[in-house]
């Protein structure tokens, strides 16, 4: 009888738990330069599959909605809001981090920086968002400041290489995929958030084409950090 009932308070826990992701929805900010593919890694969470080719740049800051990511028979419900990625739009990403609480967040870049020389979108946006993460205080308008909780920031960053169908055969690399060089200009703020607690997330992905890799990557950053 004690077996049973254990076996049995066992499984009411699990399904209680199952029941607590399902319901409860983690907040992911995800932000980066125009046209990084943002807004597509969005639609892809939306709705699994290709995902049309998407020419309009964001506009602003909208409204966050849920997303259920289900992959090797787990689930867990996360809530995005896209924001647009130009330099006019980078404190909206701080407003969002703000008023969300941004657990999780995911930086997406793709080559530009590699193929073409002179371009610091990346890094620019890198370094505005590493900072205002780090950041002991939340820097409000008109000169304001509040100070930032613990809960204020976030669990782990993750750096997504985007694009990834169109660049792999571009560059030579034999390593690891975490080493490749598409990740090198960002490896200062990676150090700074670490040094600041908050673990970092290097991953590959082809956001448009292949939601496996999009649904796996945020699995990973839920349940390994």
């Amino acid at each position: 009888m004690a077996t049973l009932l254990t076996g049995f308070s066992i499984l009411a826990a699990e399904a209680a738990a199952s029941a607590y992701r399902r319901i409860h929805a983690i907040n992911f900010g995800v932000y980066g330069a125009s046209k990084s593919g943002k807004t597509t890694l969005h639609s892809q969470l939306r709705t699994r599959g290709e995902v049309p080719i998407i020419k309009d740049r964001t506009v602003g800051l909208h409204r966050p909605s849920r997303k259920v990511v289900k992959i090797d028979k787990d689930s867990r419900t996360i809530k995005t809001a896209d924001v647009g990625g130009q330099t006019f739009y980078w404190d909206a990403w701080k407003q969002d981090m703000r008023k969300r609480r941004v657990k999780y967040i995911i930086f997406m870049i793709d080559d530009r920086h590699i193929s073409e020389a002179f371009n610091l979108d990346h890094q620019l946006s890198w370094q505005f968002l590493v900072d205002t993460i780090c950041d002991e205080y939340w820097r409000l308008s008109k000169g304001k400041t509040k100070k930032k909780k613990d809960k204020d920031f976030p669990i782990a960053v993750g750096v997504w290489a985007n694009k990834y169908d169109l660049w792999k055969d571009k560059y030579e690399h034999d390593g690891a995929i975490d080493q490749h060089p598409i990740f090198q200009p960002f490896k200062l703020g990676m150090q700074r958030l670490q040094d600041r607690g908050i673990p970092c997330f290097k991953y590959i992905v082809s956001a448009k084409s292949d939601p496996e890799m999009v649904y796996r990557g945020i699995m990973t950053m839920v349940k390994e950090y």
